[in-house]
């Protein structure tokens, strides 16, 4: 038996699904308000079981049977008021789960994690596995929460669990068009003028599932692997997204104070709105910062192609259209 925490999200459906194909036996998390659209038609061949990974009465149900667990369960925000959340949900759900790991003689467990965990880079330095800033360079919560969550499976590493921690980058893919990082769609559709001087690594969401898969069923333990495919300027990401939508591209360079500014006003705005700002102080300030991966080391263990950038953003920009045609929130490559 497989356990997939957070098996109704954008990661852990993919790998459900991949999972299933290969004849896994296969039981997921859920919490009560999950929705199970990105799952349609295998949704009876899951073991469903109704929990967060605070809930440690759970745990025997969770893990009785299971070998093999991928950790895909987790918070992504950059909002200033969600640190307490960030640590229950990143860290102390991680925590609970490689205890329960421990306990429950789990085999081993593949942790998703982020290229975020490895920090802020000097200058335009290629960070690879060993590039480890200092906690302080972190600077933002949603980094040191995954940073924090990072250690609780080392430690489980070294209590004698095996793990292995994977670090993708942006990823891209179809799924729900309104969560990170997939709104990117909608924003350039509905129009966006400016980009940010920064740079990230992307993956396709099917290359990260087949490599997740691959990175369980090797003897790897106690590794680190970071999952990019190729690294671009975010002008270049946002101008092939722009492309594939048919929008203008995105003309306006904007300055570190621009953003200052920027992001004080939607504040503002969201507060008279008495909603969620669509971009906070953190989102504008990493979007200023060139993080460019070095993927060498992933390549070498997994000898399958990935799917250019390109190719994945104008996948995923057709089922997007076709999604605005239908009126529908979500859609899925299979």
């Amino acid at each position: 038996m497989i356990l997939v925490t957070g098996g109704t999200g954008f990661v852990g459906s993919y790998l459900i699904k991949d999972l299933l194909k290969s004849g896994e036996k296969v039981r997921a998390t859920k919490r009560s308000t999950s929705t199970l659209e990105l799952l349609e038609g295998c949704i009876e061949q899951i073991e469903w079981v109704e929990t967060d990974l605070n809930e440690l009465d759970k745990f025997d149900e969770l893990l009785n049977g299971v070998e093999k667990v991928y950790h895909c369960a987790g918070l992504v925000s950059f909002q200033s008021n969600d640190y307490e959340k960030l640590m229950k949900v990143n860290v102390d759900g991680t925590a609970n789960l490689v205890n329960a790991c421990l306990q429950n003689g789990v085999k081993k467990l593949l942790y998703v994690s982020s290229v975020v965990t490895l920090g802020i880079p000097e200058s335009e330095k290629l960070i690879d596995e060993n590039y480890n800033a200092h906690t302080s360079k972190l600077c933002f919560d949603y980094f040191l929460s995954k940073r924090l969550a990072e250690m609780e499976v080392w430690r489980a590493n070294a209590e004698g669990l095996d793990t292995v921690i994977i670090n993708p980058g942006g990823i891209i893919g179809a799924g729900f068009w309104h969560h990170e990082p997939l709104n990117v769609f909608e924003t350039v559709y509905d129009g966006l003028n400016f980009y940010t001087e920064g740079a990230n690594g992307f993956i396709d969401v099917r290359d990260l599932s087949s490599l997740m898969i691959h990175l369980m069923n090797t003897e790897t333990n106690g590794e680190r692997f970071i999952a990019v495919a190729e690294s671009l300027s975010l002008k270049d990401f946002l101008s092939l997204v722009a492309t594939a939508l048919n929008k203008p591209q995105p003309k306006m360079k904007v300055s570190k104070w621009m953003s200052e500014v920027a992001w004080r006003i939607e504040a503002v705005r969201a507060w008279f709105a008495r909603s969620e700002p669509d971009y906070s102080r953190d989102d504008l300030r990493v979007a200023r910062i060139p993080f460019y991966y070095n993927n060498e080391k992933v390549k070498s263990i997994y000898k399958g192609e990935f799917i250019s950038i390109k190719r994945s953003i104008e996948e995923s920009a057709k089922l997007f259209l076709e999604s605005k045609k239908k009126g529908t929130r979500h859609a899925v490559f299979y």
